[in-house]
């Protein structure tokens, strides 16, 4: 069998509404279908001049904190004594 390694997109043209990195000469994104300017030849001569010096890639955001852990819910407190309007104490 022969396998063809993934085809890797040498220059990011990012949909503005979903982030997806689409083909420089796209009009629509291919994920959700917004309008796209395509790049001009001096923005992928540029992206691709800056990825050959050697200029690192935008880093991913920071996954989030996790979750504090759930608190431990206290045993009820004791109920009070009825009061009694018609007790008597000597």
């Amino acid at each position: 069998m022969c396998f063809r390694p993934a085809t890797v997109n040498q220059v990011d043209h990012k949909c503005p509404e979903c982030g997806t990195n689409n083909l420089p000469e796209a009009t629509m994104c291919a994920r959700c279908f917004a309008p796209m300017t395509p790049l001009s030849e001096q923005d992928v001569a540029a992206q691709m001049a800056a990825k050959e010096a050697g200029m690192p890639a935008p880093a991913a955001p920071a996954a989030p904190a996790a979750p504090a852990a759930p608190s431990i819910p206290m045993a009820p407190g004791a109920p009070a004594a009825p009061k009694d309007d018609n007790a008597v104490y000597f």
